[in-house]
């Protein structure tokens, strides 16, 4: 069996769990948005962004640190930091309530937060066994766990926003998926739930994890804060507009971020220590993530502003400078989330990862001020973008030493980000919704990706291989089929 089949394998069963998380929100979205007013769906977004700030801040990442660390005792010490973290997040978002809800405009729903705050506790006690058998590969019981209780939360969804017509449906499926994915963990789980943990595994979990809070601050500012923003200037109606088209055009790249990240990680652990062979193996996964964003470039550019009305309703459009600027900050992301990030992730070089996330705060500074001057969503969006820009510059530069040529680095920024540009200046010369504008477009995305293909296929010998075994393993399921 080819290589290219075995990690075509690994990445589908992987990435089928993140793929049905993201299926279920975004059927989620689509239940409330269709059942509710929008106030109440902009209340239930407004939850969502809570009980999100708060999981991402107090993230210590110890399903990855029980992933490298394989041991028995790493585990059940993880379990332990699990349920104090979820204990105390609870605790504190239970007690602040009154304030997150008035931050929105939505104080008298207070109670509804403070329910939602206290049921998240649950989540804590889930078992991390099924995380650490990913470290050889085993995707399957972590996956079966995420996707029944997903499934079964979109239903609950469905059901409860149906009964009640209001924003407490939220809370109704989250308890559901929280309670039916720890459930699961401990069935299919192979080894036995403790919680103990002894001084010296304590220390590298503390110092593997602690600063990861930096982090998930970053990952909080990136992913969640532009929504606090929106939510206190415009209102929770502006907030469930720009969550939709935020969850067309941005949250996607989380999901193929997370369908990429555990065999991404896999496969630089696998080369072992050596720094030639793990600078070589992120090599190919830059201009593997390369492509995966030139590739989401274009279709970003072509369906995002067609697509959101048609799925939500007609009063969710995008406007053509909101369209050009969420393509520039979903690939934007997108890049950063995937070579540089799972690099150091491999590294154990979590106090730099934390530090380059943190740099990601200036669009949201930028963006205030923007708002302040000009208060209109895509001023806001135009600060995003440039805050974005300096942190992927800053995540690709600080890279160099160790995995680049000094005389490389401009090349490989250049090639990571050429199609996505290229694209963006396309829409934004000609954003016409017609097939004769579309069709340029698309003309102008396939010129681009393929000399991008072209490029990498010169350029790296590794992708050059596993390009060229595409045909094998066609032959291969010819022959089997």
């Amino acid at each position: 069996m080819t290589s290219l089949r075995v990690w075509t394998e690994r990445v589908i069963v992987g990435g089928l769990a993140p793929l049905v998380v993201f299926g279920s929100r975004f059927a989620g979205n689509i239940i409330l948005s269709r059942l509710l007013a929008p106030d109440e769906f902009g209340t239930a977004i407004a939850i969502s962004v809570v009980l999100g700030l708060g999981g991402l801040v107090t993230d210590v990442a110890l399903d990855r640190f029980v992933i490298i660390n394989g041991s028995a005792q790493a585990l059940s010490t993880a379990h332990m930091l699990a349920v104090a973290n979820s204990l105390l997040l609870a605790g504190a978002l239970v007690v602040t309530a009154p304030v997150t809800a008035g931050l929105f405009g939505v104080g008298n729903f207070a109670g509804s937060f403070a329910l939602a705050a206290g049921l998240s506790a649950v989540g804590g006690f889930a078992h991390l066994g099924i995380k650490q058998i990913q470290r050889n590969y085993n995707y399957g019981p972590d996956s079966t766990a995420q996707v029944v209780a997903n499934l079964t939360a979109i239903a609950a969804l469905f059901l409860s926003a149906t009964a009640l017509r209001d924003h407490r449906a939220i809370v109704v499926s989250l308890a559901v998926q929280s309670v039916v994915y720890v459930i699961l963990s401990h069935v299919l789980a192979r080894t036995p739930y403790q919680l103990s943990w002894d001084k010296p595994t304590l220390r590298q979990a503390l110092s593997f994890g602690l600063p990861l809070t930096l982090n998930g601050v970053g990952l909080a500012i990136v992913s969640q804060l532009d929504r606090v923003l929106v939510g206190y200037w415009f209102g929770v109606k502006e907030l469930a507009v720009y969550a939709v088209i935020f969850s067309m055009s941005v949250v996607p790249t989380y999901v193929i971020g997370s369908v990429f990240a555990g065999p991404s990680l896999s496969f630089l652990l696998s080369g072992g220590e050596a720094a030639s062979d793990r600078s070589e193996r992120y090599r190919l996964l830059l201009g593997f993530y390369s492509i995966l964003t030139s590739l989401y470039a274009v279709w970003m550019v072509l369906a995002v502003d067609i697509l959101t009305p048609l799925i939500f309703g007609p009063s969710f459009t995008i406007s053509p400078a909101a369209h050009v600027l969420f393509v520039l900050i979903a690939c934007l992301r997108l890049q950063r989330s995937g070579a540089p990030t799972t690099f150091l992730l491999a590294s154990g070089r979590t106090k730099q990862l934390a530090l380059l996330n943190l740099s990601s705060g200036f669009g949201l500074l930028i963006a205030f001020a923007c708002i302040v001057a000009w208060p209109r969503l895509e001023s806001m969006l135009v600060g995003i973008a440039i805050g974005e820009f300096i942190s992927f510059m800053i995540f690709f530069t600080s890279l160099e030493k160790s995995t680049t040529r000094g005389s490389t680095v401009l090349i490989d920024l250049v090639a990571a980000f050429a199609t996505p540009t290229v694209m963006a200046a396309a829409l934004a010369w000609d954003p016409a919704v017609t097939g004769q504008a579309r069709g340029m477009l698309f003309l102008i995305g396939v010129m681009a990706v393929c000399a991008q293909l072209s490029f990498e296929f010169y350029r790296n010998i590794k992708f050059r291989n596993l390009l060229l075994s595409v045909p094998i393993v066609l032959r291969e399921s010819k022959t089997e089929g």
